[in-house]
């Protein structure tokens, strides 16, 4: 077994610990310097190297830096977009980021004790889908989910309506059309917002 290290670009820990809930990667995050790590604690090397290559996929164009200490070794390399693009001595990588990152891979430091670590356990991953949009999603999400309670009611007066006046209910006839124009709204407006978030 062996401790393992990610340190990504992400400069919120809670941001990581989002994508790596998303991504079912399992581990305690923790601040490192200006950005945040992830310690994948009694893993074996080629979990750790999974876990780098699918956190660099999410990275974007930045890199991410995977350090693997089993018994007495140091493995460190660069990762981005899914897979490992060079090797990379162990002592630079440490000597260049904050002490928390040793003491994490030398188990001096549990993450558990790092301030403002977050287990990806504690995160649900609707809190996950939450914490990754950003102002504009989430105004787009709440917009569309407005619109489609008024589409349900507007589908509930519409076929109420359409029954009443099955029955020769004039006035039904007026409820049904009314109905039918909301909800043909409703949908509108719906797939309109939808497909803003979408280009976004």
């Amino acid at each position: 077994m062996s401790t393992t290290v990610i340190v990504t670009p992400f400069g919120v820990a809670q941001q990581l610990a989002a994508a790596c809930v998303l991504s079912n990667i399992s581990g305690t995050i923790v601040p490192i310097g200006e950005f945040s790590g992830i310690v994948l604690a009694d893993t074996d090397v080629k979990a750790g190297n999974e876990a780098a290559a699918a956190i660099s996929k999410l990275a974007g164009k930045h890199e991410v830096l995977l350090l693997v200490r089993s018994e007495e070794q140091i493995d460190a390399g660069h990762y981005r977009h899914g897979s490992r693009e060079s090797d990379v001595p162990a002592g630079l990588a440490l000597k260049n980021l904050p002490d928390v990152l040793e003491g994490l891979l030398l188990e001096t430091v549990a993450a558990e004790d790092v301030e403002g670590n977050i287990p990806t356990s504690s995160m649900t991953k609707l809190q996950a889908s939450a914490a990754t949009m950003s102002p504009g999603r989430a105004a787009m999400a709440r917009t569309a989910l407005l619109w489609i309670i008024a589409a349900v009611l507007a589908g509930l007066v519409t076929a109420f309506g359409i029954a009443l006046a099955l029955g020769g209910n004039t006035v039904a006839w007026v409820v049904a059309a009314l109905g039918v124009i909301v909800l043909g709204f409703s949908l509108w407006r719906i797939w309109t917002a939808l497909s803003k978030g979408a280009k976004r």
